[in-house]
């Protein structure tokens, strides 16, 4: 299964990504996560290269000496479509284009799409926003969008509250177009679990201990 995680900058892919493989991991699943952060964001799958190779998931990057151009840059390395398990992490709408190069690898196998939403970002504060956005990733991709993820959030300051609201408005992104909410993501550092509609995805906050700061997340 090729699992794609798109959304606008900001949507919180990296995080997901990373906990989605661990979970597919802890499975017993051969599992690779590819970094298709192919433009300067914030944080990438790269940067933790090596912790996530320890604790068994093969991570896909560019070579080292790329590793902080600012360069569109996809990986060569296409091990990971024997992989029983792909994660694939990208950055926005330069992430998508990505995608649309690599699909030819993809035909005939198993894709699932997921559209990550964080309702707090700018121009994500409205269904039609995000709608918006999710039409010109797909149309970038080439590939149609299967589910939406709700991880509305306001890092640190995040509340039951936050949550239910970004649900609230993830909601009707779906009536309107269709598309199944797959689940709605929270820290596992939120105490007071929201009850939520939709099944709730418990994430551990890799990049932020990595490095140390706070703020966006890819």
């Amino acid at each position: 299964m090729i699992r794609i995680l798109m959304g606008s900058y900001g949507s919180g892919k990296t995080e997901i990504s990373i906990n989605l493989a661990l979970k597919l991991k802890s499975s017993g699943k051969d599992v690779s996560l590819v970094d298709l952060d192919v433009v300067t964001p914030y944080f990438r799958l790269r940067d933790l290269k090596k912790e996530l190779k320890e604790i068994g998931i093969r991570v896909v990057t560019v070579e080292d000496n790329l590793r902080y151009s600012d360069l569109p840059i996809i990986p060569k390395n296409t091990d990971w479509l024997s992989s029983e398990e792909a994660v694939i992490d990208t950055g926005g709408e330069s992430g998508a284009k990505a995608v649309g190069a690599l699909r030819h690898l993809m035909n005939g196998k198993e894709t699932h799409t997921y559209f990550v939403v964080n309702a707090f970002r700018p121009f994500c504060e409205r269904p039609e926003d995000i709608i918006e956005n999710l039409e010109k990733i797909s149309t970038l991709s080439r590939m149609k969008i299967d589910f939406l993820i709700n991880n509305s959030n306001l890092g640190d300051m995040t509340t039951s509250e936050a949550v239910l609201e970004g649900e609230r408005i993830v909601s009707e992104v779906s009536r309107k177009t269709g598309i199944k909410v797959l689940f709605t993501v929270v820290p596992e550092e939120l105490i007071d679990l929201p009850e939520t509609e939709y099944p709730l995805f418990i994430i551990r906050r890799f990049m932020k201990r990595k490095l140390g700061i706070g703020g966006m997340r890819t």
